[in-house]
């Protein structure tokens, strides 16, 4: 399923990554995951909120890990991330990050709109994850990731 998305002025498609790059980003985000979720869980048996989310410290353990990441790292989410995207141009659909392109196809992409273009190809990511093909997760999680995106 292709999403439709506005960034900064621009009409995007967010596609799908190839399942492999999928993990290999999921697996960068590992660590980050690992130190927020007991922030927003609570303990105990079941998946639950916790009534008393402390939002500055996740954002602080998520900026932390973001910022651990080597440009590899960072490169391939991007990379990837864009990939999967094509821009509206001139009534043309067309690629955002052509592979082996060392920038974006389009000079106006900056910064902000480069990491809202991640976080929207992620989010569909993890929504596809949970909507789609997600009944080989439990339905519990989907439940508390349904919650979060």
């Amino acid at each position: 399923m292709t999403h439709e998305v506005e960034i900064a002025g621009n009409r995007y498609r967010v596609g799908r990554m190839p399942a492999q790059t999928e993990t290999r980003i999921l697996r960068r985000f590992a660590p980050a995951l690992a130190e927020a979720v007991p922030l927003v869980l609570a303990p105990g048996k079941g998946l639950k909120f916790r009534s008393n989310i402390d939002v500055p410290k996740v954002i602080e353990k998520v900026f932390r890990a973001w910022g651990a990441l080597t440009d590899g790292d960072t490169d391939l989410i991007e990379r990837s991330s864009c990939g999967c995207m094509t821009r509206e141009h001139g009534g043309e659909w067309l690629p955002v990050w052509p592979k082996g392109d060392p920038e974006p196809a389009f000079a106006d992409i900056d910064g902000a709109a480069l990491e809202t273009m991640v976080g929207y190809a992620l989010g569909f990511t993890v929504m596809r994850w949970v909507e789609g093909g997600g009944d080989m997760v439990p339905a519990e999680i989907r439940a508390v990731i349904g919650k979060l995106h």
